[in-house]
């Protein structure tokens, strides 16, 4: 099977889809900035880790399993380190793109039943 019928298969995704995306980006871009002032650095990272597995969950189970959730949230997360966070904080890179990969996973498997 070539790679341009692999393509044609898999649906793209339908215009109210795109949510998941815009949401991620939200949590690392917006999210940051609205409630720094309420909550301590450890509990953004949590709330923040929460919703991308919240988010990316929903998304494989209401539309299917795709890389785009984790690049966007690892994009999002790397330009929130740049704006807001200190450069320590490149370390949670990985464990962000981890968990919308892992939750993503899991709700393509939920789909499937």
């Amino acid at each position: 099977m070539s790679q341009e019928q692999e393509t044609q298969e898999e649906p793209g995704r339908a215009w109210w889809q795109w949510w998941a995306p815009l949401a991620m980006i939200a949590v690392f871009l917006v999210l940051p900035p609205a409630i720094y002032q309420a909550v301590s650095g450890t509990v953004l990272l949590g709330i923040m880790g929460g919703l991308t597995v919240l988010i990316a969950l929903i998304d494989a189970t209401t539309f299917r399993y795709s890389w785009t959730i984790f690049w966007v949230a690892g994009i999002a997360y790397f330009a929130a380190i740049e704006m807001y966070f200190n450069e320590g904080t490149w370390i949670y890179l990985p464990v962000v793109v981890l968990l919308a990969l892992g939750a993503s996973k899991l709700g393509a498997k939920l789909r499937k039943r």
